[in-house]
């Protein structure tokens, strides 16, 4: 009797975790596409040469799909029901290229894992990308870092630090998902334009001078503006 009455329990217990586990239970998962609306500017004349653009490096916080929100300094968290549709580096890296490729500053635009032989060098990294949600209803923050180098030479040609600092209009991951498109929006405007300012990478330079010390460096490097990085750190 007691047997019968253990293998009941058991039961009812499996039954109450399958019923809690039956889909329309919780609330749904929202997945978000990170787009780019543009409008595209053309470049004023394309320039000789293949740009390979490897795959945006980001920390392990940004290795998950999920929409990223900030309530104090130094700490991130993830929404709970709302992803993206794919990790925001991979994506951010395949809307950079679309971009790029559109504006027509270059002969080509290709992935570094393409196997295509290339004359240049584009490293982005994801910095940071959340909603700081510290006031309603908050701001999406997004910064990337990118160099720009001479494969040839393994030359660093340029660097620049790009932040986009969009307000939410809704306290929510809907309004967050929409800021962060807009954010997305701005820095791919900024780092086309920054391309296009930078002088022609396909110009010869003079070779480094010598001095009695040894040989001289000479890197030229965009100015890196890090102040927006230092207020955000994350955990």
């Amino acid at each position: 009797m007691r047997m019968k009455t253990l293998w009941l329990s058991m039961l009812a217990v499996a039954l109450s975790a399958g019923c809690g586990a039956l889909p329309g239970r919780s609330k749904p998962i929202t997945h978000y596409v990170l787009n780019d609306p543009g409008p595209v500017s053309r470049a004023q004349q394309t320039r000789p040469g293949v740009l390979l653009l490897r795959e945006m490096d980001a920390s392990a916080f940004y290795q998950e799909p999920r929409l990223a929100y900030s309530k104090q300094p130094g700490t991130l968290s993830h929404y709970e029901f709302a992803r993206w549709s794919e990790l925001p580096g991979k994506r951010l890296t395949w809307l950079l290229r679309q971009r790029i490729e559109a504006t027509g500053l270059f002969v080509g635009v290709a992935p570094l894992s393409s196997g295509v032989v290339g004359e240049y060098q584009l490293n982005p990294r994801l910095l940071d990308f959340y909603h700081d949600a510290s006031t309603a209803p908050g701001v999406v923050l997004l910064l990337v870092e990118v160099d720009l180098v001479r494969r040839s030479l393994g030359e660093l040609l340029a660097r620049q630090v790009f932040v986009a600092q969009v307000p939410v209009t809704t306290f929510d991951a809907s309004g967050a998902a929409e800021a962060m498109n807009r954010a997305a929006n701005q820095v791919l405007d900024d780092i086309t334009r920054w391309l296009e300012r930078i002088g022609d990478p396909t110009t010869p330079r003079p070779l480094p001078r010598q001095s009695k010390g040894g040989p001289t460096a000479d890197v030229r490097v965009g100015k890196i503006d890090t102040s927006m990085a230092r207020q955000h750190t994350t955990c």
